[in-house]
């Protein structure tokens, strides 16, 4: 992979059809190879796979060929439709670095990045974090699908001086026309249901200029929303937020990203909506009040831009007793499911109640948050 610097702080990505071909190479020596190949391509070995991605010079060939057929089938057998907003209101000659919660650690991006390939605009470099670098299989994936390591592990001088890189990298993407960029707006998937920016992710993005309204400005940013009727890894994301709160952190076990890509892409989601919004407009502050405005400007439109479905309203009536909560067959359905995840949580020694509670949070925190700004914005 490419390096734009000094050593210690070599950017991965893919820049050139001989790193490209050299990453396709490696992800079919991975068994997440064998995974992903029946759902794209039935009937054919990984052999005829990769002959037929020979011919392949780049990611967008990759993408057209292979990561989209794959997302459609897994949309086809696990969602009950897909809607797109907003998209059409960006100007398709520009380049716009997207902002987005981050839900589903593959399915979120690969949405952003297809929709703005088969509507004309290109596919997008899609920034993700070191730590999803360390499976074999799942490094090669989140490269061929454009990806732009950011170092988020080591030394604090050296993460700083890859944070420093990256956002030089992606700013002249985006000011040479080359490519959007998707970046999440907190360094790992919502894992409580309060989508919030990082402020530490809009200051690794101010290292490549002053921290002016005219810096951020030239990186064109839009907050997009991707909302999904049934949480991706709930089961996963609230054994997270539990064991976090008893023991203060959490540490991965080796191979759970993998573990959670594979069930991601076989779960259940519902309807989806990838809700595109609008160009921050910011005013000129002093550079320390920079970072805050950002913050709350993207804040504000994904809140606004995400969709909350029945099983969001469902869950927000649950927590809060509302007389007839459980009367239609759809809620009653879904607070099933939801105990029954609460009880597999307790299987793994959780408390039940606990688990309950925080699965609900987990569905009811976006209409609270939509709510909130709906309210602070009259």
């Amino acid at each position: 992979m490419r390096s734009h610097s000094a050593p210690g702080t070599a950017q991965r990505t893919l820049d050139s059809a001989q790193e490209f071909a050299a990453c396709r190479d490696q992800f079919f020596a991975t068994p997440l190879a064998d995974t992903v190949i029946p759902w794209c391509f039935p009937g054919q070995s990984r052999a005829q796979v990769r002959e037929q991605t020979l011919a392949f010079r780049g990611t967008e060939d990759f993408q057209y060929a292979y990561v989209d057929p794959l997302l459609q089938r897994v949309l086809r057998d696990t969602a009950a439709g897909l809607h797109i907003a907003g998209l059409e209101q960006l100007d398709r000659e520009r380049k716009y670095l997207f902002i987005c919660n981050h839900r589903c650690i593959v399915t979120d991006a690969a949405l952003v990045s297809l929709n703005l390939l088969s509507s004309g605009r290109g596919t997008c470099k899609v920034c993700v974090g070191d730590n999803l670098m360390a499976s074999p299989g799942v490094a090669e994936l989140m490269l061929l699908l454009n990806g732009v390591v950011i170092k988020r592990s080591g030394a604090r001088r050296d993460v700083y001086a890859g944070a420093q890189q990256v956002a030089h990298y992606l700013a002249r993407q985006i000011a040479e026309q080359r490519y959007s960029v998707w970046l999440s707006q907190s360094p790992g998937r919502t894992k409580d249901g309060n989508d919030h920016t990082d402020p530490a992710i809009i200051k690794m993005l101010a290292l490549a200029g002053a921290r002016s309204a005219a810096d951020f400005a030239q990186l064109h940013i839009v907050p997009v929303a991707i909302s999904y009727e049934y949480e991706p890894c709930a089961v996963a994301k609230v054994r997270e937020t539990l064991l976090r709160r008893r023991h203060g952190n959490y540490q991965k076990a080796p191979g759970e990203d993998l573990a959670q890509i594979r069930a991601s892409l076989v779960a259940d989601k519902g309807r989806v909506q990838l809700a595109f919004g609008q160009e921050l407009q910011l005013a000129e502050l002093a550079p320390e009040h920079m970072v805050a405005q950002v913050v709350a400007q993207i804040d504000a439109q994904i809140w606004q831009l995400y969709r909350c479905w029945d099983s969001h309203h469902t869950a927000d009536a649950l927590l809060r007793q509302v007389p007839g909560a459980l009367d239609s067959t759809y809620a009653q359905s879904f607070a099933a499911q939801i105990a029954h995840q609460a009880q597999q949580l307790a299987a793994m020694g959780l408390d039940r109640a606990e688990a309950q509670q925080a699965l609900l949070q987990l569905y009811a925190q976006p209409l609270r948050n939509a709510q909130g700004s709906a309210c602070a914005k009259a």
